[in-house]
């Protein structure tokens, strides 16, 4: 296995586990599929890729996601990049564009607004 690899799935596990500290049950996508569709899985809606380089490249990157979204027929995704010098997960760089980092709240107020209905009809 190509030494960038080892790195990829590396950073892939660490953040997994500090979004599964969170809460989130989110998994590894299946590797080598002809139509990609992120490094990670399970939460609704959302591609997720990740990339640990030692230097950015965000449009190339935007257009990766925007590709996978379309694949995976998302409504939004996020690029979760390697903050250097910083091992935390969770204070890791995440960068979107604003058309889908409003479509990813609009899918988060749908989801509040869908559970409040589900409460309040349950508890008349």
């Amino acid at each position: 296995m190509n030494r960038q690899k080892v790195k990829g799935d590396s950073y892939e596990r660490t953040i997994i586990n500090g979004l599964t500290d969170l809460g989130l049950d989110v998994w590894r996508t299946k590797a080598g599929w002809t139509d990609d569709r992120g490094d990670i899985a399970g939460i609704p809606g959302c591609v997720v890729e990740c990339k640990n380089h030692a230097r950015p490249d965000l449009s190339g990157w935007i257009t990766e996601l925007q590709r996978e979204i379309a694949n995976a027929q998302a409504k939004t995704g996020v690029i979760i990049h390697k903050r250097h010098g910083v091992t935390d997960p969770l204070e890791q760089w995440v960068t979107t564009t604003v058309g889908l980092w409003v479509r990813g709240m609009e899918a988060v107020t749908d989801m509040e607004k869908e559970r409040r209905d589900e409460l309040f009809t349950r508890s008349v």
